[in-house]
C-alpha cells in the first residue's frame, strides 16, 4: 500500500463529503455550517446541527471526524482495490462503497457515533454525501498510465 495514493483517496473522499455536506445543509437549513457541524455531535450532542457558522471549534472536530472516517473508508477501498484492479473490479468495488459505507455509519454504529448527517438534511440528500465521497475516493486512486493503458517512461 502506497501511503502517498491513502491520503490522495482520503483528501478527495474527505473534501467532496465535506462540500457536498455543506452544500445540502445549506439547501435544508440555509446554512452551510451544519452540515460539517453536526459530524461533531459525537462530541457536543445534537446542538452542533444547529451551529450555523463554519469558524467554530464544532467545524473543526466535524473535518477531523470526517477526514478520519474518510481515512478509514480509504483503507478499505483500496485494499479491496488491490494492487492492480482490472476495470470490472474497480467498477464494482466502487459501486459498493457508499452503500457499504451508508450501512455501515448509520445501521451497525452507535447513533452517538453517526456522521449526523440526519440532523441537518432530509434523508434523501445523505445519499449525495456518500455518493460525492465515492467519486472523490474513486479519483483519488486513479493511478496515472495504468488507467489510461500507458505507461511512463
Amino acid at each position: 500500500m502506497a501511503i502517498p495514493r491513502l491520503l490522495k483517496i482520503t483528501f478527495l473522499g474527505s473534501v467532496m463529503s465535506s462540500g457536498m455536506a455543506m452544500v445540502q445543509a445549506r439547501r435544508q437549513t440555509g446554512a452551510y455550517g451544519p452540515g460539517i457541524n453536526c459530524t461533531a455531535h459525537w462530541l457536543y450532542g445534537d446542538k452542533a446541527a444547529h451551529m450555523n457558522q463554519l469558524g467554530t471549534r464544532a467545524a473543526l472536530v466535524g473535518l477531523a471526524t470526517n477526514t478520519a472516517a474518510t481515512l478509514f473508508w480509504s483503507w478499505l477501498y483500496d485494499r479491496a482495490l488491490g494492487s492492480q484492479p482490472r476495470l470490472m473490479r474497480r467498477l464494482v468495488v466502487t459501486a459498493a462503497l457508499g452503500p457499504v459505507a451508508y450501512m455501515v455509519d448509520y445501521k451497525a454504529t452507535p447513533k452517538r457515533f453517526t456522521p449526523g448527517w440526519e440532523l441537518v438534511m432530509a434523508p434523501r440528500r445523505m445519499p449525495l454525501v456518500y455518493l460525492s465521497m465515492v467519486i472523490g475516493m474513486a479519483v483519488g486512486a486513479r493511478r496515472r498510465g495504468a488507467d489510461a493503458g500507458t505507461t511512463r517512461s
